[in-house]
């Protein structure tokens, strides 16, 4: 008797759910936090599938490395690791060294799941300002918001309002859709370079994600 395995891949389906909430912003005012959601929930399935798919590399074409790829990862999986652990053991497992936190995509990367974290156990959004009978209605200062939206604010990902809002409609803008697919789609990219050339590499290439 054969034992026949079906694995289905949904990193790249998660990730299309990201896009087309992006393409619909000008339509969906909320749409952007689906893309932030999305590019996260992509990514965490992107590095959890590249586990499974190292272990399914036939033994003939089997390298040392992607066998001990396998094993961190499994082990990662099982102690319930957070996402950026997985990828900094990742890179370590192929390259040696872990990912510099101040380059390129990786520091967006670090936003962009700070975000989906902060929505995800979203709390009490409070605020102090001064007021006066010459001026009874506040105004939300950059300092006032919480250290990412001065972040996505330096990057020239948004436009505080006119008057005083909540982060969360802060994030409710256009580019930052547009940038949470972007900075998904660059992640992927750059864990496919650090692979060594191989069987294994030639079939991750088929699970990066493309923008459109």
């Amino acid at each position: 008797m054969i034992t026949k395995i079906t694995a289905y891949f949904h990193a790249k389906d998660l990730f299309n759910i990201a896009q087309r909430a992006a393409a619909n912003s000008s339509a969906d005012k909320d749409a952007p936090i689906v893309s932030i959601m999305f590019s996260v929930l992509a990514l965490e399935a992107f590095i959890n599938e590249s586990g499974a798919l190292a272990k399914m590399v036939p033994t003939a074409s089997r390298q040392k490395i992607i066998e001990g790829f396998s094993t961190v990862m499994g082990e990662l999986e099982d102690r319930k690791e957070s996402l950026l652990v997985k990828y900094h053991m990742a890179l370590l497992v192929f390259s040696g060294s872990a990912w510099d936190e101040g380059s390129q995509p990786f520091q967006d990367f670090k936003l962009l799941v700070s975000l989906r974290n902060t929505i995800a156990h979203t709390k009490a959004d409070k605020w102090e300002t001064t007021v006066s009978k010459s001026k009874p209605d506040p105004e939300r200062s950059l300092e006032q918001y919480p250290k990412f939206v001065k972040q996505l604010y330096q990057k020239k990902l948004i436009e505080l309002p006119a008057v005083s809002a909540s982060w969360l409609e802060v994030l409710t803008q256009q580019q930052v859709a547009d940038w949470a697919c972007l900075t998904a789609k660059l992640v992927t990219d750059e864990f496919l370079k650090i692979v060594p050339e191989g069987y294994y590499k030639n079939s991750l290439a088929n699970h990066v994600f493309k923008t459109t």
